[in-house]
């Protein structure tokens, strides 16, 4: 799944932004988060801006694998390995998003996003990494730090910049990472539980950095 904001949102339907009005009413007269997001689809981030969850848009990894092994070398447009094109309805910037593979046995970088050729590079690992460090894994770590580039969310960062504990701690590294942790839940569950029920850093320790 991702974490879309209120322009992708609306970009999808009008009517979600009239759902998020309907939030912000919710929360002013003092109903619980988790009410407010069955009721309506909306939560609020760490960073004040309101959230809204979509299904996962990749394919599974071993039908990603599939179809780029015979394309290693080559840019790979990301819409031929989407289940759902509905990322590309709320966000059009990533109609011309990229994907490059290699094999690598490590799983320390997995993937980055390179904003030269605006194309994400993946480091495919092996049918026995953790979900995070499978190609889907890291497509919906990437995608979301694109997202909170176009929303304004909290942002990630560099380990190498500030030291592998902080950037642990980035509201929007936990957000990247709860992506992933999100992944196995069921539709319905979801819809009922908020980002703080997977999150694996909480709230208080978290690190809100938006430029």
């Amino acid at each position: 799944m991702s974490y879309i904001g209120i322009i992708g949102a609306e970009r999808l339907d009008a009517g979600n932004l009239i759902r998020r009005q309907q939030a912000e009413q919710m929360l002013k007269e003092g109903y619980d988060l988790t009410v407010i997001k069955i009721q309506t689809g909306w939560e609020m981030g760490i960073d004040g801006k309101w959230r809204f969850e979509i299904a996962d848009p990749f394919l599974e990894t071993s039908a990603i694998e599939d179809y780029v092994k015979p394309r290693f070398g080559e840019s790979i447009n990301i819409r031929f390995i989407l289940r759902d094109t509905q990322i590309l309805t709320a966000y059009p910037e990533f109609e011309t998003l990229t994907l490059y593979v290699m094999y690598s046995p490590k799983t320390g970088l997995a993937g980055y996003y390179n904003p030269e050729t605006n194309g994400i590079v993946i480091s495919m690992g092996t049918p026995k990494s953790e979900f995070s460090y499978q190609i889907e894994g890291v497509l919906l770590h990437e995608i979301q730090h694109l997202i909170q580039e176009i929303e304004g969310f909290a942002k990630g960062g560099s380990p190498k910049a500030i030291g592998m504990r902080r950037y642990l701690r980035l509201a929007g590294e936990v957000e990247a990472r709860n992506i992933c942790l999100r992944h196995f839940l069921s539709e319905d569950e979801r819809h009922r539980s908020l980002r703080t029920k997977t999150q694996d850093v909480p709230d208080r320790k978290q690190i809100v950095r938006l430029k």
